[in-house]
């Protein structure tokens, strides 16, 4: 049965599977790239992006990694065995425990998602360019290895479909 839900699972899925290989431009790389290009000759700027990119990745990582060990929790019990003549039966696992339990992860993870979302990243910029001096937590978290990241002027390159 397991075998059987997987395999038209995967199969269902497959056309998606093309969709990953077409170049896509998502709003938020799109947002950036012109933040990059508008702050190119700017190395603190770029690290602000830089620095604002990684952790909205892994606030991100914080969601999708609660997720899917909620939905672990949530799929993992419930089944029944039999074992010399004693059946013993595991109920499957509580919602309010797996919430109770993933809660705090998927909380991070919105947090940081929130607080460097694309619309704090601009408004910091802005200030920035303004002339105001950055906040003390914002330079506090600005590390040399946000600076060392190649600074690259975004072109973009034509993709022709292959024949």
């Amino acid at each position: 049965m397991l075998l059987r839900l997987l395999t038209s699972g995967s199969l269902l899925l497959l056309p998606y599977l093309s969709l990953g290989q077409a170049p896509v431009n998502l709003p938020a790389e799109t947002f950036k790239q012109q933040l990059r290009n508008k702050y190119l000759h700017n190395d603190t700027a770029q690290a602000i992006v830089n620095l604002y990119s990684k952790r909205q990745a892994g606030g991100a990582g914080w969601i999708v990694g609660g997720a899917l060990s909620a939905a672990r929790l949530a799929v993992g019990g419930g089944r029944t065995t039999t074992s010399n003549g004693i059946v013993v039966e595991q109920q499957s696992a509580n919602i309010g425990a797996v919430l109770l339990v993933t809660a705090p992860f998927l909380g991070y993870g919105l947090g940081k998602m929130l607080h460097y979302s694309n619309a704090h990243l601009e408004q910091q910029l802005t200030a920035y360019a303004a002339g105001q001096p950055l906040p003390r937590s914002l330079r506090r978290k600005l590390k040399p290895r946000f600076f060392d990241q190649v600074i690259i002027n975004y072109k973009p390159v034509p993709v022709a479909p292959a024949p």
